[in-house]
């Protein structure tokens, strides 16, 4: 199969990308170059990459054509953030394309009950929400030009970059507090919720919609670890990992973003506002998928990468 992976070299596609070229996929990664994948092996030698600058190219409409020349049997678009950024490109592909979006959790918004699933009432805010949601309607309900499936991760976490803290933000000072002494200080009762998701889980997914088009084409699919953490639960974790009881400060909003500022508090606002706990018990119905980790066992890979890398201390309690 010919594959195009739009955005192949960050997040999810430092993942997806070797696994596609395993599976025997002809893999071309269309991203403006910029950076390097996070886990760098021998498959990205066997990899076609295509230097472009999406936005500047939809611009003028050749984004589409573009993509499209490369003769794609499917493309995986990681990084498509508005519907006439989807339609642009829906619209230049041949009806034989399986386009698979990469959404997120946040087309939600807000949760009337949990677990959220795939046929659980949207109610969106803020505008990366909101248009995570149309892009969806869109792909899946209002095009029959092409097969469209929509993958919706949680918190992305993995080796090579920061994950979201126990107090809903990139921080590293929060990670470090607790692996040095277990102190902790959180907004309101600390009960808020996040639900992260291993990148390798969300790129086997992807694997699993393309092996299956039969039945993930017209479907969307959430990517998600079973379970969700408080954030005071996840602090604790952290804490008990490296030897420490959690010393644990709880403070009212108005006090939370004066200590941090308003900045950092915008983010664990966004956060535990949405205070999600989603389902992916459809992609195990319909193809047979389980993601295989853990939002803490995903996490502490990510803190294990980040004191090997330098960006946070070594612990001096032998974890």
């Amino acid at each position: 199969m010919r594959t195009v992976v739009i955005g192949g070299t960050g997040h999810i596609g430092s993942f997806l990308v070797p696994r596609l070229v395993h599976a025997g996929h002809q893999v071309a990664v269309m991203s403006r170059g910029e950076r390097r994948p996070y886990i760098a092996d021998d498959t990205w030698s066997d990899v076609a990459m295509v230097v472009c600058n999406r936005q500047e190219e939809e611009n003028d409409g050749t984004f589409g054509p573009q993509v499209a020349a490369l003769a794609p049997d499917a493309v995986l678009d990681l990084t498509c953030f508005t519907v006439d950024s989807a339609r642009h490109l829906v619209e230049a592909l041949p009806p034989s394309v399986h386009i698979v979006h990469t959404g997120s959790i946040w087309a939600y918004g807000r949760s009337l009950v949990i677990p959220v699933d795939e046929t659980s009432r949207k109610a969106p805010f803020g505008s990366y929400g909101v248009n995570k949601a149309r892009i969806e309607d869109y792909l899946i309900r209002g095009q029959e030009r092409l097969r469209a499936t929509v993958i919706h991760p949680g918190h992305i976490t993995g080796p090579g970059w920061v994950p979201i803290n126990p107090a809903g933000n990139l921080e590293l000072r929060v990670f470090a507090d607790l692996i040095d002494s277990g102190r902790a200080v959180l907004p309101e009762r600390g009960m808020g919720l996040l639900q992260h998701v291993h990148a390798d889980d969300v790129a086997a997914l992807h694997l699993a919609v393309l092996s299956q088009p039969d039945r993930s084409a017209g479907e969307a699919f959430n990517s998600v670890a079973v379970q969700s953490m408080t954030l005071r639960g996840y602090a604790e974790l952290i804490a008990t990992e490296y030897g420490h009881q959690l010393e644990l400060q709880l403070l009212p909003w108005s006090e939370y973003v004066a200590r941090v500022g308003e900045s950092v508090a915008a983010v664990t606002y966004d956060h535990i506002e949405r205070s999600p706990h989603v389902s992916a018990t459809k992609a195990e119905r319909l193809l047979g998928f389980r993601h295989a980790r853990s939002g803490w066992s995903a996490v502490s890979e990510a803190i294990d990468w980040l004191i090997s890398d330098g960006r946070l201390a070594a612990p001096e309690v032998a974890k």
